[in-house]
């Protein structure tokens, strides 16, 4: 971790800018590295370059380091790739809806409950249990029948940590 906050910042504008470099790998790079330096990064330089980025790569690093930032304010533009056609993205989308971990986001999470991959279902589970909302549980348990074993194993984990945070609270 850079000390320096003259340091991070000078860090994180040289990260920022090459989120537009014209190389795939230094753009997810750099989307990468800047998901290291916590939530003083500025969010808006990453959903900007998420809204028109083209490579899977990249896109996946956005999504994974907007996730890591956890601010809520990307979620009205993460939502969107709950919807894509890539089920990578749709899943990295969940996870980091979750690690976000706000209730604005279970909604959307609820409606991935429903996915066509069983896979995105259980990430979608398990971000909801890391939001750890009440709210979520009639909607675990109405996929509690899922055909998927992974998925009714996340839903399982999902109540049981969601319980936990009720009976500690």
């Amino acid at each position: 971790m850079i000390t320096n906050h003259q340091y991070t910042q000078m860090a994180i504008e040289a990260l920022s800018d090459k989120l537009n470099d014209s190389i795939p790998e230094i753009r997810a790079k750099a989307a990468e590295s800047l998901g290291k330096m916590g939530d003083s990064v500025p969010i808006s330089a990453l959903i900007n370059r998420l809204l028109v980025e083209q490579n899977q790569q990249v896109q996946l690093n956005l999504i994974e380091t907007l996730g890591e930032i956890g601010n809520d304010a990307a979620i009205p533009d993460l939502v969107n790739y709950l919807n894509v056609e890539d089920s990578l993205i749709r899943i990295a989308t969940a996870k980091a809806l979750g690690k976000i971990g706000s209730e604005k986001a279970i909604s959307y999470l609820v409606n991935a409950l429903t996915d066509s991959d069983a896979s995105v279902r259980a990430v979608a589970a398990q971000a909801l249990g890391q939001i750890g909302s009440e709210e979520a549980i009639p909607n675990l348990i109405r996929i509690f029948s899922d055909p998927d074993k992974t998925v009714r194993l996340q839903v399982a984990d999902a109540i049981g940590k969601i319980g936990q945070r009720y009976a500690v609270a």
